[in-house]
C-alpha cells in the first residue's frame, strides 16, 4: 500500500469514517428516572442500541468512505464507477449527516412523556455528527481533487 496515492480529502474521509465507527460506541443517548418511582437511576446507549436500522447505513457510509482511501492506496480503485469516487462519499457522508441530525432532533424511544422520566442526549451523537461532517468535507474535497480521476498534482 502506497499512502502517497492518498488525496488530502481521501485521508479526511477515511479517518472520518474509522472515527465515526468507534463513535458508535460511545454513549449517544440516556434515560434518567428520578425518585419519584421509588428508586432513581440512568442508563445509557449508544448508536448500535438505540437504532434498528440507522446504525447499519451509519456502517455502510463508514465502509465506503474507509474503502475508497483503502483502495485508493493499494492502487485498485475501480475504473468503472457509476460517479467519481469522491463524489460517492460526499453523498454518503450527506445522509449520515442528515440521519444523525434527524436524530438529534427526533429522539428514539416512547413517543409519550413520562413524569420522573427524562430522555436526553450524550456526548456520542455530537461526535458523530462531527465525524459525519469530514466524511462529507473529505468526499467533496477528494470530488475536487480529482474532478478528471487523475492524481493530484498531475
Amino acid at each position: 500500500m502506497d499512502t502517497s496515492r492518498i488525496s488530502f480529502g481521501e485521508m479526511v474521509a477515511g479517518i472520518s469514517g474509522v472515527v465515526l465507527f468507534i463513535v458508535m460506541f460511545f454513549p449517544w443517548y440516556k434515560a434518567e428516572v428520578d425518585s419519584s418511582f421509588g428508586a432513581s437511576g440512568s442508563t445509557s446507549v449508544n448508536a448500535w442500541e438505540a437504532f434498528g436500522f440507522i446504525d447499519v447505513l451509519l456502517f455502510l457510509v463508514v465502509l465506503v468512505a474507509v474503502g475508497m482511501a483503502v483502495a485508493r492506496a493499494a492502487g485498485v480503485m475501480p475504473a468503472q464507477l457509476p460517479a467519481p469516487p469522491g463524489m460517492i462519499v460526499a453523498a454518503a457522508g450527506a445522509l449520515a449527516l442528515l440521519l444523525i441530525i434527524f436524530r438529534i432532533i427526533s429522539l428514539p424511544g416512547p413517543d409519550i412523556d413520562i413524569d420522573g422520566v427524562d430522555f436526553g442526549r450524550q456526548f456520542g451523537i455530537f461526535l458523530g455528527l462531527l465525524a459525519a461532517a469530514g466524511i462529507t468535507f473529505g468526499g467533496y474535497t477528494a470530488m475536487n481533487e480529482r474532478g478528471s480521476g487523475t492524481a493530484p498534482g498531475a
